[in-house]
Order: C-alpha cells, then sequence, then structure tokens
C-alpha cells in the first residue's frame, strides 16, 4: 500500500498541462493516439473551443504525460485504449476551458514569476543541451513554452481564488478516516516502508542519453552527501511527477506495489543511507529509507496529512467540474475525432455544446 498515492487529482493535470512534463515524455506509435485503427492518424486539429484550438500535437502530449502519471500511480504499464484516449481529450478539453476562463477572470502573472519558472524548469534539466532537446523533442520555441507557463500560472492562481474558501474540519477528517479504515485502505497487511527517492529520467534509448541520466543521477548525489537535504534536491530535480512535489516521499511503501529495484531496497538498504545510482526501466534513481514499519492499522495522526489532502481535492475537483460544465453550456465546443471503425477512417466532427 502507497499511502501518499490513493488519489489523483484530476486537477492537476487541468492546471499544469504539459509544461516541463519531462524527458518521459517519448512519443507514442501514431496509431495508439486515437481512434484505435491500425492506419489512424491524429488529427492536426482535435478540438475547439470558440475560437481556439487543440491541437493533435496538444493532445498527444498531454495523452504521454497523462500516462505517465497513472504509469507511477499504478506501478505498472498502461496501454492507451480508446477509452483512455478519449478520457484525456475530455481532460484536455476541461483544462483548456480553465485556462479560458482564468484569462477571461483578468488574471495578473508577472514576467518575474513566468521567469522564475521557467529557470528553475531549465535548470531541473540539467544542462542547456538537455533543454535544447526538450524543446526540440515537444516542438516547441522557447517563446512558446514561456507562453504556456504564464497561462498555466495564471490558472493555478485562479484555480485557488475559486476554491480558497474549501474548509476541512476535524469532523471531517475523523469521518474519513473511520471510513477508509472498515474499507481497509488504512491496513497494514505486512512490513512497509517509507521512503524518498530521486528519480532522472532517460530521454531516449541511445547510449548517450542513458549515460547522460547517469552522469546526472550521481551529480545529484553527491550533492546530498555533500549536505543538502534530500527532500529539498528532490522537489528541485526529481522527475517523479507524483513524489517530486512531496520531497520524493512514498509513505507505506510495500513489496508488489513499488518498481522491483525499489522493492528489493526497501529492506535492505540501512535507514537513512543514500544508495548508490540504480536503473530500471524509468530510469535513473537514487533512494533513502527513513523509516519502516510493522503490519497494522495506520494510526490517525499519520494518515491526517494525507486525508486532509485527499479531502480538498475532492471538493476542489468538484468545484471545478461545476464550474466547467456550467461553462460548457454556453461555449462552442465541437470535437473532431477518428473514427474507431477500422472501415471507415473518416475525420468526423462531433458538436458537443451549442
Amino acid at each position: 500500500m502507497r499511502i501518499v498515492l490513493c488519489f489523483v487529482a484530476t486537477i492537476s493535470v487541468w492546471a499544469h498541462g504539459f509544461v516541463w512534463a519531462g524527458p518521459e515524455s517519448v512519443p507514442l506509435p501514431m496509431n495508439e493516439s486515437l481512434g484505435g485503427a491500425a492506419d489512424a492518424q491524429v488529427p492536426e486539429v482535435v478540438a475547439r473551443i470558440g475560437n481556439e484550438i487543440i491541437s493533435g500535437a496538444e493532445f498527444q502530449r498531454d495523452l504521454e504525460y497523462r500516462l505517465r502519471r497513472m504509469e507511477a500511480v499504478q506501478g505498472r504499464s498502461i496501454t492507451p485504449d480508446a477509452a483512455f484516449r478519449r478520457e484525456t481529450l475530455q481532460d484536455v478539453i476541461d483544462g483548456r476551458i480553465l485556462k479560458i476562463l482564468a484569462r477571461n477572470a483578468g488574471i495578473v502573472v508577472t514576467d518575474e514569476e513566468v521567469a522564475a519558472e521557467f529557470e528553475q524548469g531549465r535548470a531541473a534539466l540539467g544542462s542547456e543541451d538537455a533543454f535544447q532537446t526538450y524543446l526540440k523533442r515537444e516542438g516547441m520555441t522557447e517563446d512558446y513554452l514561456l507562453q504556456e507557463i504564464r497561462k498555466r500560472l495564471m490558472t493555478e492562481k485562479w484555480v485557488e481564488q475559486k476554491t480558497a474558501d474549501i474548509h476541512i474540519s476535524e469532523e471531517d477528517l475523523r469521518r474519513e478516516y473511520e471510513r477508509w479504515t472498515r474499507e481497509g485502505r488504512l491496513v497494514r497487511t505486512g512490513r512497509t516502508a517509507d521512503i524518498a527517492h530521486i528519480l532522472v529520467r532517460v530521454a531516449s534509448e541511445h547510449p548517450e542519453d542513458d549515460d547522460a541520466a547517469r552522469q546526472r543521477i550521481k551529480v545529484i548525489r553527491d550533492r546530498i552527501l555533500a549536505g543538502e537535504n534530500f527532500q529539498d534536491v528532490a522537489r528541485e530535480v526529481s522527475e517523479d511527477p507524483i513524489s517530486a512535489p512531496l520531497g520524493g516521499e512514498y509513505l507505506e511503501a510495500a513489496p508488489g506495489k513499488m518498481l522491483p529495484e525499489v522493492e528489493e531496497r526497501l529492506f535492505t538498504l540501512p535507514i537513512g543511507e543514500i544508495s548508490e545510482p540504480f536503473r530500471s526501466r524509468h530510469g535513473w534513481h537514487i533512494m533513502t529509507v527513513l523509516g519502516q514499519n510493522a503490519p497494522g492499522v495506520i494510526s490517525y495522526e499519520r494518515a491526517r496529512e494525507l486525508l486532509h489532502t485527499s479531502l480538498r481535492n475532492a471538493r476542489k475537483n468538484a468545484i471545478l467540474s461545476k464550474i466547467v460544465e456550467d461553462a460548457k453550456k454556453v461555449l462552442d465546443i465541437e470535437i473532431f475525432r477518428i473514427s474507431e471503425d477500422s472501415k471507415d477512417n473518416q475525420m468526423q466532427e462531433e458538436t458537443v455544446a451549442p
């Protein structure tokens, strides 16, 4: 059981999009991107909202980002079937609606805020060559990236304004704790470990890219050995989209729920020691074990932060879903899709709102 991964916040995809998604964005085969037919192609435009379009390239980036997040949550490979692609497209449309609403609300993002976010993302890529490779792979210019960062920050500010009044009471938390306990979500059936890890993904299968990622993780490890805080460094540089904002932490990591290379170190790596770099299918890692836990029920005090985050995100999603659905009643939205009938791969147009 991974206590930090009991939910996936849709709002993170709506608000964040693909910007700085990281080198994990390896393009999917084109025939897996929409529809499902072997000779299907991603349309140049997949949807239109008023005068704004959602391009096939934008959809492809978000599809890959959502896929990697879901794989990180579930700890396994996922095949992006037709249902997955339809859900992703709906998320992309919902995210664009939020950006439109934020822009119309006149939310201000300063040049300094954009520059700070830009520099942090570029630094996390490790080098100027890695940054240029990122731009080339994503088909973006630096100016376009800056515009997307501004839109994301603007949307995040607007979302925070709309959800600032959410209040989670102690009674709410106790009730949620009792429900999760009844459902067995807070019961350890075996030993678990609390860990923190840092991931550097490999940009491609080329040996030089693997070596570059390995060198980066070694430099990161040296920073921590020299005295920097593991969690602070993880927030800055880790390319695991789930754990990086949490300082790289995975609490209650259990055998059968993590990558094999991580699992083999859960109970063998001495507590507090920084591992040597190791390779998985996701890239190069270092990790540290923060503590180990015996079987039993997780205490309320230990679960409280997770319960609070889960409830807040559920209520946040409910508010944003209502806003988006109300907006769809007045926005002119069209979806351009590939027919899923292999005998008819003609582009079709579907109007989903007046």
